[in-house]
């Protein structure tokens, strides 16, 4: 089940607890805006501080809901999105996860769905999935692959809640050269610590308490294909930044 609130960094990088933590070799210093505004849905959706209770965690449906944020495709002539359903059990929640302009709400949509693919991939065990290649690019993509990979030899598979939270986007991109279009960068929080890991052979889930660990910063690196698509080509991580963990 996916979420958007709505409608809608240090540390030094460790080995992998949660969804899409994986990164390119040197962080991306991101200087941009925030989304800013909020609407009724944000004022209206649960307060969340530090580590949400399991009584105040959105539980998954029996038939989870398909994954089509209306600002991805309206308007934009690109090509139909994947169509992204996570495993009963997993729930992703995306906070202020709109900037309130169309061009950037289909940059911060692709992104989330980045993510929701990467986390699909892990539950599901394999990188078998057109998705993957579809949100993703270049290093970015061998790098989620990889990633994916790494952990279903292990026979890891995922269960829980993750909120993403805390968006800043920059657009045009202020690295890239390029003139005003096309590029975008995305920071972001994400709170793993009530994302758990689960033994796909057996079903067991280790709850054992993140600590600092759960609390990781994307900084990411965006880039709008010829389909209309925002692909993520570069992508870094940081895990137990302080300022996350509200």
């Amino acid at each position: 089940m996916r979420t958007l609130a709505g409608t809608g960094p240090g540390g030094q990088r460790r080995a992998l607890r949660g969804t899409a933590a994986f990164g390119v070799a040197a962080a991306l210093s991101l200087t941009g805006c925030g989304s800013g505004a909020t609407d009724e849905g944000e004022r209206a959706a649960p307060a969340r501080s530090g580590t949400p209770a399991p009584s105040d965690r959105p539980s998954a449906p029996a038939a989870p809901a398909t994954v089509t944020p209306a600002e991805d495709t309206a308007g934009t002539g690109a090509t139909a999105r994947p169509d992204l359903t996570l495993p009963a059990g997993l729930v992703e929640r995306f906070e202020l996860w709109r900037a309130h302009d169309p061009d950037r709400d289909r940059a911060m949509a692709d992104a989330g769905h980045a993510q929701t693919v990467v986390l699909d991939a892990i539950a599901r065990g394999g990188t078998d999935t057109d998705a993957l290649a579809f949100y993703f690019t270049g290093r970015a993509l061998s790098a989620a692959k990889a990633h994916v990979r790494g952990l279903a030899g292990a026979g890891e598979s995922r269960s829980g809640f993750v909120r993403y939270h805390r968006p800043e986007l920059a657009m045009p991109d202020p690295r890239v050269d390029a003139p005003g279009k096309g590029t975008a960068a995305l920071s972001f929080c994400a709170d793993e610590s009530e994302l758990f890991r689960e033994d796909r052979a057996t079903g067991a889930v280790d709850r054992t308490p993140a600590g600092a660990d759960a609390q990781i910063h994307y900084e990411t690196r965006l880039r709008l294909s010829d389909t209309g698509v925002w692909q993520t080509y570069e992508l870094a991580t940081r895990r137990g930044v302080d300022t996350c963990a509200s």
